[in-house]
């Protein structure tokens, strides 16, 4: 087997275990699945594990990152098939609410599994989740607006503004989620993505 198909069977093995698993901590939480249980339901001997991960939190935590990396996906797809500048950002502030819905969804299933105690233990993953997530976002929203940039879409802004941009549209994104979503606030979510997108571009622009 040449290295390119050695390196791809490894990638379509691991992807294999950790949707195993990650079907296994929706049902029992984490914390209840060894690594027996994931190498029956990835059907793999337990000794097979063990060569790409050393325990059962390495695994857990390996879920986690790919939760954040397939949300990143979804979203950068929906950038990338926008074309304009506005349409960049409200495909990236559409499809980065769409993705937290789905997969919160998935998380809140495994989290409510765990007691107390094993939440708790627990929590820094769910904060390296939220970490992982916000890099992919800046590195996303930085890319529209270095392309915009390229293309003199937008006035020359300092790299401080763009950090700051980059902060006040992937938190104003999760505030009004988290307002329309869990705490039922009546304002229509596409209209006030459009508002917040024609903000942005205006300030670009100015």
């Amino acid at each position: 087997m040449t290295t390119a198909a050695a390196i791809h069977t490894d990638d379509i093995t691991q992807e294999e275990i950790l949707r195993a698993a990650l079907r296994l901590y929706q049902k029992f939480g984490p914390t209840k699945v060894t690594m027996d249980d994931v190498a029956t339901a990835s059907g793999r001997s337990r000794t097979s594990l063990y060569y790409y991960y050393k325990n059962r939190d390495e695994i857990y935590q390996a879920v986690v990152e790919k939760i954040a990396d397939e949300m990143a996906i979804e979203i950068r797809q929906a950038v990338v098939a926008a074309d304009t500048l506005p349409d960049k950002i409200y495909a990236f502030c559409f499809s980065k609410i769409k993705a937290s819905g789905e997969w919160k969804k998935v998380l809140a299933a495994m989290w409510t599994a765990m007691n107390a105690e094993e939440q708790s233990r627990h929590g820094r993953v769910m904060t390296s989740l939220h970490t992982r997530l916000i890099y992919h976002e800046s590195m996303i929203l930085n890319e529209i607006l270095a392309d915009a940039a390229r293309r003199k879409d937008i006035r020359a802004i300092s790299p401080g503004d763009q950090d700051m941009l980059v902060f006040l549209i992937s938190s104003g994104i999760r505030g009004l989620r988290r307002e329309i979503f869990e705490l039922d606030d009546p304002h229509d979510l596409k209209a006030a993505l459009r508002l917040l997108t024609d903000m942005v571009v205006k300030w670009l622009r100015k």
